[in-house]
């Protein structure tokens, strides 16, 4: 099937590029922890097992991974963002290249990590796919992306919402849904497939001056607060896991 529209690269590099000579980190400790955890007790990642981290900006997540012992290629559509991460983080092979289409061998890497990547395209089914071909039998994804049914990520980042903002974003992203997730997965073969939501993850960076000032507490206070039983639908973050 056919991209609905195709993601435009070039506007997604340009927005990503002034990253160059600055960390594109906007997640608090307590909030990559939140993410980490998930990827650890899902993935269960072994030492000497190959990761490629799709999307990986400057290598603000990636470098969470290190500790498990794996084999790390992050790869970003963004020339500025690459050359950052090469300069500030070792131990990791970093590259340019576009996530629709790597330079990967069929069935050769064990892990593949959608650094909140998803939610940049109209359709994510080219990047789903390439990670199905290149993933060995039994090789697990890991993705995290905005949930559309949390309030907040609703009201602030949706174009449908009237108090939306576009400042700190790219044209191509939008909040992503299970629903939607989990009918990709499985069009392109998948198994153990799972996506749920997750809450308490916290920003320590926004674009907009004034939502670091004035939103970014409050949304924080929401999210350290947001009750656990809600947090599997309406969680401010998706967490999508599935093997080959």
């Amino acid at each position: 099937m056919e991209n609905r529209n195709y993601q435009n690269k070039k506007k997604e590099a340009i927005f990503f590029d002034k990253f160059s000579n600055q960390d594109y980190d906007v997640f608090t400790k307590k909030g990559y922890v939140q993410i980490i955890n998930q990827f650890r007790n899902q993935v269960k990642p072994k030492k000497g097992e190959i990761l490629v981290d799709f999307g990986c900006g400057t290598g603000a997540f990636t470098k969470h991974l290190l500790s498990y012992g794996v084999k790390i290629i992050g790869i970003d559509l963004s020339k500025g963002c690459i050359n950052y991460a090469k300069k500030h983080v070792k131990g990791i092979k970093f590259e340019t290249g576009d996530i629709e289409k790597t330079r990967f061998k069929d069935n050769s890497v064990d892990i593949i990590v959608f650094s909140g990547v998803l939610h940049h395209f109209d359709d994510f089914s080219k990047t789903i796919q390439e990670a199905y071909r290149i993933l060995k039998k039994g090789g697990r994804i890991f993705a995290y992306d905005p949930n559309k049914k949390n309030p907040v990520m609703w009201l602030y980042r949706d174009k449908h919402s009237p108090i939306h903002s576009k400042t700190g974003r790219t044209d191509n992203e939008r909040l992503l849904t299970k629903r939607e997730i989990v009918k990709v997965l499985n069009r392109f073969g998948y198994e153990e497939i799972k996506v749920y939501g997750i809450s308490k993850v916290t920003y320590s960076y926004v674009e907009s001056k004034l939502g670091r000032i004035f939103l970014l507490p409050l949304y924080n206070a929401f999210e350290s607060l947001f009750p656990s039983f809600l947090s599997k639908k309406y969680g401010s973050f998706l967490i999508s896991v599935a093997k080959k």
